[in-house]
């Protein structure tokens, strides 16, 4: 199973320059910076992340938004940026970590442009947005960006479309605003529970000796604390995954889920124990029947992509899909 976890982005400092600290940093703080799902940093994907980022650049140079600013949400600003037309309305939400503004979005916005009117935004404290109230839950990240589109003169109904941990805030928006909410592509989804697992699979009782282990433990526990220092976004995740567990399905809106390619890869590394690790491997075999059953219009899919960023490493089929969640 392949890990579907974000990137988490750890130095502060330098958040608002969402290019330059990808490209211009030196390659060992660049390490430190980037982390995987597990903790372990990503060597490999330093090239590849360099690439999508200066291709992405170069389509936001070519891009001019209809609509971008600052927006009050409730005493403090969220920034959001739209390109408008005549077409239905579709949301651009982001995973974990991750924000609108930091370009990746650009070629698939140039090939959706006419098919949708479409916006996206920066999280609190993401990007170009000012640092809200901290913790929060995944359905005040759903009302703040109720509130920023309100604001910012964006009506509803609205289509979504999101990789990874989007899936989580755009269910709670249908949870809480069923009525503006008319289908979404949810893309490399987690499996719903992912960072409840990662927070409670550990006995409390656990010991090991394993200084690598003792490691990878302490980073999945760290879900269990929203004001974890180097977390990216301060969600409460336990409260969350309670907000999530009682929301309402999407009924019969169109579902459309697009999946990174099956492997054999575990999640976990060797070296945890095999009743630990079984935790998850089971989240991940009942991921797609809880796809199925997010409504009675749902389309599962697999891109040819192992990679978990699939509106980079496969735009054309996620294009495709999101074009025709309106059809």
């Amino acid at each position: 199973m392949r890990a579907s976890s974000d990137l988490l982005i750890v130095v502060n400092e330098i958040r608002q320059s969402s290019l330059c600290f990808k490209l211009c940093l030196p390659v060992s703080v660049i390490e430190i910076v980037f982390l995987n799902e597990k903790g372990i940093t990503m060597h490999r994907q330093l090239l590849l992340i360099s690439l999508v980022l200066l291709s992405a650049a170069s389509a936001a140079d070519e891009l001019t938004p209809t609509k971008s600013g600052m927006y009050d949400v409730g005493g403090f600003k969220l920034y959001l940026e739209c390109y408008e037309n005549d077409k239905p309305k579709l949301i651009l939400e982001q995973g974990f970590g991750r924000f609108g503004s930091d370009g990746a979005w650009a070629n698939n916005i140039e090939e959706l442009t006419g098919s949708y009117s479409i916006c996206l935004y920066d999280r609190a404290g993401l990007g170009k947005s000012e640092k809200g109230p901290v913790p929060f839950t995944i359905n005040d990240n759903a009302k703040r960006l109720h509130e920023l589109l309100s604001t910012a003169g964006i009506s509803p109904p609205y289509y979504f479309a999101g990789g990874s941990y989007a899936s989580y805030i755009i269910t709670a928006y249908n949870n809480l605003y069923p009525g503006e909410v008319l289908g979404a592509v949810f893309i490399a989804p987690p499996a719903f529970g992912y960072f409840f697992t990662m927070g409670t699979r550990w006995p409390k009782d656990f010991e090991t000796d394993n200084e690598e282990l003792k490691r990878y433990i302490a980073f999945e526990q760290s879900v269990l604390d929203p004001m974890f220092e180097r977390v990216p976004e301060n969600v409460d995740h336990m409260k969350s995954y309670e907000q999530l567990s009682a929301s309402d399905d999407f009924g019969s809106k169109p579902i459309i889920v697009i999946r990174s390619k099956h492997t054999e890869e575990s999640y976990d590394p060797p070296f945890v124990p095999d009743e630990i690790a079984a935790r998850m491997e089971q989240l991940e075999e009942g991921a797609e029947h809880y796809f199925k059953s997010l409504s009675s219009d749902v389309e599962v899919i697999y891109s040819e992509s192992e990679r978990h960023h699939l509106h980079i490493s496969d735009s054309e089929l996620v294009v495709l899909k999101i074009k025709t969640l309106a059809k």
